[in-house]
């Protein structure tokens, strides 16, 4: 706990979210080890939660997007938008885990997982001992389809997520075109990636990129 109190106080401060004095140079214990630990750089590195998710296309050039509500987060009164996926259960490995919430929370088998196309990390409060989560893309393409999620509609909203929903280009461009002009207007839609609408477009018209693209951290 030691470690997350002072990790966040650093943060805080290089965000300048708060005014207190400047934090001692010299380094503090580090809990579960012996005398104190001198590596700042170990100190200060978050714990990112490891996590799964797929692009989900059709041969129509589709989107399946899964929508994510809550209730408590101000600047997103009406939720956001995602690929479908999420967080890695040991000892799954990220192909395990991405074929697993697909099933979840689609009905959707997958056997192959091809190469990652993106990386996303993000640091926030998250809780369970994690500061926030490393979410890894894969292109996943299939016939279209109705999804039959094997979860329950309680234990899916239980995890925040309510509805989902093919798009198309068109749309997300739209979408895109009215977030990038009014980003803190409430009633606009959000996506997480922001970006989507434009890395869907260019994954649509380049292929899957040569080497992984890492993505802002929202």
């Amino acid at each position: 706990m030691r470690y997350r109190r002072r990790y966040r106080e650093v943060l805080l401060l290089r965000l300048g979210e708060r005014n207190q004095p400047d934090l001692p140079l010299s380094p503090a214990p580090v809990e579960g080890h012996t005398g104190t630990y001198t590596d700042m750089a170990m100190v200060s590195a978050p714990r990112l939660r490891p996590a799964a998710r797929a692009v989900v296309l059709d041969a129509g050039a589709r989107v399946l997007l899964v929508h994510f509500v809550f209730g408590t987060v101000e600047h997103l009164p009406n939720g956001l938008w995602a690929c479908p996926g999420g967080g890695i259960e040991p000892p799954e490995t990220l192909a395990d885990g991405l074929r697993r919430e697909l099933r979840e929370e689609l009905g959707l088998d997958i056997v192959e997982v091809g190469p990652p196309i993106w990386r996303k990390e993000h640091v926030f409060p998250m809780g369970s001992g994690w500061d926030g989560q490393r979410d890894t893309f894969f292109l996943v393409e299939v016939d279209t389809f109705d999804p039959c999620p094997t979860l329950s509609a309680a234990e899916l909203l239980a995890e925040n997520l309510n509805a989902w929903r093919w798009w198309t280009i068109a749309e997300l461009q739209a979408a895109q075109t009215a977030y990038d002009a009014a980003p803190q207007d409430p009633s606009v839609l959000t996506f997480s990636p922001r970006r989507l609408g434009d890395l869907i477009t260019d994954l649509l018209a380049n292929g899957r990129p040569r080497e992984l693209l890492q993505l802002d951290p929202v």
